[in-house]
């Protein structure tokens, strides 16, 4: 199993790094989270010209039809520089859902206009006061004429506010589905805030709104849709690495710079050490991050693996390292790494926000020490015999 990009990759790394590196200066993530999108308008612009909104996307749709380690690349490269554009919440995720369940016509519909950039799909899964991983609470209902409607609340929606198509999930009876609702449909109330890194989030509430069925009649829609967030968990580590590597490089930096009793913070021994740690926190978290993705990738090559279990092991490692990286770096910063204009204080905030991501790490924890995975030693190659 390959751990190191090819030379493609390396070359696609190279070109996210540049171009949003541009316009994420020192402070600007704080600026773009200000913004009335969210995020900061150009960037997207650039990320959409270069394919990257079109990457999980076939190419009978727009798209390229990458694999997971150019997705990998593209968001560890975004993730150094704490970019706040949805790739993964407003691209990624639901086209991988639309691609497991969605019909040629649907996909015909949604697809293209993800590929291209001219919107983004908010995925409507969670519940208030409800696991991640239990039934919709949502109930869908067939009205008089033969159509579909929704009742119930979501919360929080990622990007909902922004979003011109609502992926929702719901249950018809016994049967789990996602639903395809549009933004502006009768009977939804809307209501906007902000999450924990200060990027968008909604409370979504359906009262009798008019949905469509993502796919056909009657198909559950479950191991779909634990598979795509099982992409999504492993897709947002690449992320996390990123932003893990960014904070080390701020952190040492300021460690250089910070004078206490006349001399640099980085001649305390005790502070080098755990600017040391941290450091090998963060590869241990890369690789990690790493053999997750190699291991998708090897799925997708017909290995025959547990993919939701391994999203859950490397979720909780590098979640785990995520969150310490975060606390360390900002302790180190001292009282500075509190506050809004400091930007380590906005890579701790994402880092927190990704532990929390698609279920949050207590929830995967859990699910990682029940599982049959978490009584063998991963091996290094896929059935390697």
């Amino acid at each position: 199993m390959n751990l190191e990009f090819n030379e493609d990759q390396k070359l696609l790394f190279e070109t996210v790094d540049a171009a949003v590196g541009r316009g994420y200066p020192a402070g600007a993530r704080g600026e773009a989270t200000s913004t009335e999108r969210g995020w900061n308008d150009d960037v997207w612009n650039t990320l959409a010209e270069l394919g990257l909104t079109g990457l999980t996307i076939d190419g009978d749709h727009g798209g390229v039809g990458a694999g997971p380690v150019e997705v990998y690349a593209t968001l560890e490269a975004m993730g150094k520089h704490a970019a706040a554009e949805p790739l993964l919440d407003g691209v990624f995720l639901p086209s991988w859902l639309i691609a497991a369940l969605g019909t040629g016509e649907q996909a015909k519909q949604l697809l293209p206009a993800l590929a291209e950039g001219a919107t983004t799909i908010a995925v409507a899964h969670a519940e208030p006061g409800r696991p991640w991983g239990s039934a919709p609470s949502v109930a869908a209902a067939h009205s008089g004429d033969g159509s579909v409607v929704l009742s119930g609340v979501k919360s929080p929606v990622r990007h909902a506010d922004q979003a011109s198509t609502l992926l929702v999930t719901a249950v018809d009876g016994d049967t789990a589905g996602v639903y395809v609702v549009e933004a502006a449909a009768a009977g939804i109330t809307r209501t906007d805030g902000r999450s924990a890194d200060w990027s968008r989030a909604s409370q979504v509430e359906f009262a009798g709104t008019p949905a469509t069925l993502l796919g056909a009649t009657g198909t559950d829609a479950t191991a779909a849709l634990q598979a795509a967030v099982a992409r999504a968990r492993v897709a947002v580590l690449a992320e996390a690495v990123g932003l893990m590597e960014s904070t080390l490089g701020h952190t040492v930096e300021y460690l250089k710079n910070r004078k206490q009793f006349g001399v640099p913070l980085a001649t305390f021994q005790a502070l080098v050490h755990r600017a040391s740690d941290m450091y090998a926190r963060v590869e241990l978290a890369r690789s990690m991050a790493l053999w997750a993705t190699a291991t998708v990738e090897a799925i997708d090559g017909g290995a025959d693996v547990d993919l939701p279990a391994i999203a859950d092991d490397a979720f909780v490692f590098v979640g785990d390292t995520a969150t310490a990286v975060a606390e360390e770096a900002v302790q180190l910063h001292g009282g500075i790494g509190m506050t809004y204009e400091a930007e380590v204080a906005h890579h701790a905030a994402r880092l927190t926000a990704i532990a929390e991501s698609f279920g949050g790490l207590a929830a995967a924890r859990r699910r990682a020490v029940a599982a049959e995975s978490a009584l063998r030693a991963p091996s290094a190659l896929l059935n390697n015999a």
